[in-house]
């Protein structure tokens, strides 16, 4: 008889999406974990907070999320509980990033008072620009 032995070569296998810079919804979040799914991907590292965005509601600072996009590119506690249940139902392991003190301006528009010199001296808005 023929004897295969399959397994992973590496116990973390992962994948990085950016949800703070390029709003990604849940519905296409979960193709995402199918597909990581089929392909023996283990862990979904999704990126939530940078300069341009802040997308998940924060129970303790109820006003953080008014730096998303829009209020319909944003993440309830709710939904991303779910999320990750359906994720979890795959294999697939949910890592939120909540990148801080860098890569947080967008956090200075609903919590300014909590930020300004922390990671930077003014809770100015995000220009969009880019100043090298």
């Amino acid at each position: 008889p023929i004897k295969i032995h399959d397994e992973p070569r590496f116990h973390y296998r992962g994948l990085m999406v950016d949800t703070a810079r390029h709003f990604i919804p849940i519905k296409v979040l979960e193709k995402v974990v199918d597909t990581m799914a089929y392909s023996k991907l283990n862990v979904l590292h999704l990126h939530l907070s940078d300069q341009e965005s802040f997308p998940f509601q924060s129970l303790k600072f109820p006003d953080l999320w008014s730096s998303a996009f829009s209020d319909e590119e944003r993440f309830t506690q709710r939904e991303m509980r779910q999320f990750v249940k359906y994720a979890h139902m795959r294999g697939v392991a949910v890592l939120p990033e909540f990148d801080t003190p860098a890569h947080s301006k967008a956090m200075c528009k609903g919590v300014p008072e909590a930020y300004v010199g922390i990671c930077m001296d003014t809770c100015e808005p995000y220009s969009g620009t880019k100043n090298y």
